[in-house]
């Protein structure tokens, strides 16, 4: 059985080491062999330092590491090219002298690697100088890690952010006429910012973030994780595990939940995150891996602004461009910001309208997200998701709504009084929906039918309820909007009950002041009318 690469990025100790590796060189050889410059984005903790190091060797001319692999039987001539490797999350970032100063050092310990003494007149100039004298020993292959950690790394202090793309600007700028010079150029990040000049000056660097042909090359498919992992999974059906996955397809299955639907091109594969599938194969449980390395700050900060974005994310529109480039880091497109971040992805493409669909990719993101939203409202020692879960969840399939609106009710007492002061009725349905799903219970939000649309809808395994919210306007007016609406009609046919609920947001007590309730059954006939005591 061989060891799991977790947290590994170079190819040589996941190599020499027996660490397994899930060969991606078909892939690398079709870029090296079709082109000449790109750029991809991926989220983090992707692959994307490892498929950077692959190159490295490739290009460093290390045919016998690969010998078990794909690339090893193609025609490939395996030169050594000198290489120019940037790695920005070595890079120091908090300012624009402190990134051209720790940029400086790590051009010239490339040039003292290959014995070159290089000046720095300006930053851009020591780094052609650099190119064209190690071009002397070949042409120059440029490999770029993460450029555009100095700007997501600032963009709380936007001004910062700004001046660091400026500094990028400049030096990559160097890059348009050196192309006699250059044998191939890889840029990654996470983010596009189309005003750096590696999208504006720089033209001919070709995006692959949505290339058909490459949307597997970060990642595992589920086909390499039942070839190259079986042994893993076959153990984990072997012992005892909290989850009670007890054959291989069971296994696969809470996998597929929790780590797979990264899909980068709509009609190719999907993908599993590969940072939380080592994990989870390291220790058989499904948890949040991927999450616990870290949420990037500035896209609580850009929610927490405007807490009621939240509600439409779920199956959200998006054009092409509003998805790949950010012209302006002052205003970041909320689910442009989520898609290259990773917590949005492709679920559908319209090729009529030329509009992507974006939802969560699996259960791990979801749930982290808004788990982790919740927690900035209510601060992280008021929080316990484990309880709002479980109370929650058992009065939603028992129908005991008071139980349920007085949890929620705790919840909204947690959040600081200052939040509700300037907000709307979003406001209170954002945090609402936040709570939902938190506990693992997929919600539909805005769903839309003939005559009108519905602000949420829940379905459970044998309930289905939809809520219409008000704000200062009582919850019987909430209730006759369903019925009037006739939203129920939608979900007629699929033989559940459906409970219809009106609440009423106060914003005076900072909570739901009233709620009605008529459930029906699955013949369609009325059940229960309920609702809060006065």
């Amino acid at each position: 059985m061989k060891k799991l690469p977790i947290g590994i990025q170079t190819i040589e100790e996941i190599i020499n080491e027996g660490y397994t590796y899930v060969d991606k060189t078909s892939l690398i050889f079709s870029l090296i062999t079709e082109g000449k410059y790109y750029f991809l984005s991926r989220p983090r903790r992707f692959g994307k330092s490892l498929l950077i190091s692959t190159l490295k060797a490739i290009f460093s001319g290390k045919k016998e590491l690969f010998k078990d692999c794909h690339i090893y039987s193609t025609d490939y001539r395996w030169h050594e090219h000198p290489i120019i490797h940037l790695d920005f999350t070595q890079i120091l970032t908090k300012t624009p002298q402190e990134l051209k100063d720790s940029l400086q050092r790590a051009l010239e310990e490339i040039a003292k690697s290959y014995r070159k003494s290089i000046e720095f007149p300006s930053l851009q100039e020591g780094f052609g100088a650099l190119i064209k004298q190690l071009s002397e020993g070949g042409k120059v292959v440029i490999l770029v890690d993460e450029y555009d950690k100095p700007i997501i790394d600032n963009l709380h202090q936007i001004e910062v952010a700004e001046a660091n793309r400026d500094v990028l600007k400049d030096v990559f700028g160097i890059l348009k006429g050196l192309d006699s010079y250059l044998k191939f150029v890889f840029i990654t990040g996470v983010s596009k910012f189309s005003q750096v000049s590696l999208f504006s000056g720089f033209n001919n660097l070709k995006d692959i973030t949505i290339h058909p042909n490459y949307a597997t090359l970060l990642g595992y498919t589920e086909e390499e994780i039942r070839q190259l992992f079986d042994d893993r999974i076959q153990k984990i059906s072997q012992e005892s595990n909290e989850n009670g996955m007890t054959t291989n397809e069971q296994i696969i299955e809470g996998m597929r939940e929790w780590y797979n639907g990264y899909r980068f091109s709509w009609g190719r594969p999907a993908v599993y995150n590969p940072h939380s599938t080592l994990n989870f194969l390291d220790t058989g449980r499904l948890e949040g891996f991927w999450f616990q390395t870290g949420t990037p700050t500035f896209l609580i900060e850009q929610i927490k602004k405007l807490p009621q974005s939240v509600i439409s994310l779920s199956g959200s529109m998006a054009e092409k461009d509003e998805l790949l480039d950010i012209c302006n880091p002052r205003l970041i497109s909320l689910k442009a910001l989520m898609w290259q971040t990773g917590y949005l992805t492709i679920q559908k493409y319209n090729a009529r309208t030329g509009l992507y669909q974006l939802d969560f990719p699996n259960k791990e993101v979801r749930n982290a997200f808004f788990g982790s939203l919740l927690k900035e409202f209510s601060g992280p020692e008021s929080f316990n998701a484990s309880f709002f879960a479980s109370a929650c969840r058992k009065d939603l399939d028992k129908h005991h709504f008071i139980s349920f609106f007085q949890t929620i009710n705790m919840f909204f007492a947690n959040i600081p009084y200052s939040l509700f002061s300037k907000e709307n009725e979003g406001f209170y349905h954002a945090i609402f929906i936040s709570l939902l799903e938190s506990m693992g219970i997929k919600v539909h939000a805005e769903q839309k039918t003939n005559i009108g649309r519905i602000d949420l809808v829940v379905e459970l395994e044998n309930i289905i309820y939809i809520f219409e919210f008000k704000l200062d306007k009582g919850a019987k007016i909430a209730l006759e909007q369903i019925e009037e609406k006739k939203y129920k009609e939608k979900y007629s046919k699929k033989g559940k009950e459906i409970a219809l609920v009106g609440a009423n947001f106060s914003s005076k007590t900072c909570n739901i002041s009233e709620w009605k309730a008529i459930i029906y059954s699955s013949e369609g006939k009325i059940k229960e009318n309920l609702q809060s005591s006065e």
